[in-house]
């Protein structure tokens, strides 16, 4: 994993910008702490060679334009303050808090929206601001409300690491949160994922690829139908026009036998007709062989 710029001609790598601001008037957050977490994570995942993480320190209103102009993240984490007020707390040139409105913020996003796929707002009360910011990025990740230090370190060294695996930012959201379980911190309610229109977060993978689902096999193909060739066919029935030409030529042929003509019936003789009114009951031979 990269923690530099990298060189001209390189594959160009997704870059994580780490942005961090904790002004001297407020409560101090343990934010080296939980960049080394998310550091250790990442160089240890699968896709290490695919990352890069950035940083910025006591970042002020105007570092965030430069910053996104020159990084080109593919992700910008904050880790700052936030406000019921619905601002995130940054420096100003004194050191003093700098607060910076959701409307904002989401202006920012909305015209340099080219590569940031995810924005992770770890900062108390933050939702808010990653609602209008999801308005034009992919997917933002703000709180609900105030969020402890060891709660936000670990759901971010645990998201990191999920997305270093090649995991969608669904499960990495989600694989967050039961970090916070594991370790018994009462806060996985806080943090919320949030999804521009048309977009799911199970679908968004920032490194590798997802892994495909398996295709059922199809059903065996019935055989088929067992066809003769023409000429097969036309033969068989030559053969058989054959046959029973000789067959027809064998019987006209054979000389009748002794039994044949035994069997055959004498030559018809019409019975004679009496004629009535003849004399003596003569026999009329015109009346030979007529029925009526």
């Amino acid at each position: 994993m990269r923690t530099s710029p990298s060189a001209r001609g390189e594959e160009r790598p997704v870059t994580i910008l780490f942005l961090a601001s904790n002004p001297k008037a407020t409560d101090r957050l343990e934010l080296d702490r939980e960049l080394r977490a998310i550091e250790r994570r990442l160089t240890s995942s699968r896709h290490r060679a695919s990352l890069e993480l950035l940083s910025r320190w006591a970042v002020e209103p105007d570092d965030l334009q430069r910053a996104l102009l020159e990084v080109e993240p593919s992700v910008v984490h904050f880790s700052a303050h936030g406000t019921k007020g619905e601002a995130l707390l940054l420096h100003d040139g004194a050191g003093n808090t700098a607060p910076v409105s959701k409307e904002a913020l989401a202006d920012l996003f909305g015209i340099l929206k080219d590569r940031i796929r995810v924005v992770v707002l770890n900062a108390c009360h933050s939702r808010p601001q990653a609602e209008a910011i999801v308005q034009h990025i992919d997917c933002a990740i703000g709180m609900s409300r105030a969020v402890g230090d060891d709660a936000a370190l670990e759901f971010s060294a645990a998201f990191y690491q999920a997305i270093g695996h090649g995991r969608s930012v669904a499960q990495a959201f989600q694989l967050g949160l039961n970090a916070l379980k594991l370790k018994d911190i009462p806060e996985e309610d806080t943090p919320a994922l949030l999804a521009r229109a048309g977009v799911d977060p199970a679908q968004v993978f920032l490194v590798g690829e997802p892994a495909p689902r398996p295709t059922p096999a199809p059903p065996p193909a019935a055989p088929p139908a067992e066809r003769w060739p023409l000429p097969t066919i036309l033969l068989s029935v030559f053969g058989l026009v054959c046959l029973g030409v000789l067959a027809a030529t064998f019987l006209r042929s054979a000389p009748a036998t002794p039994a044949q003509d035994a069997a055959a019936p004498p030559p018809s003789v019409a019975p004679a007709s009496v004629t009535a009114g003849a004399p003596g009951g003569a026999i009329s031979p015109a009346a030979s062989g007529a029925r009526r």
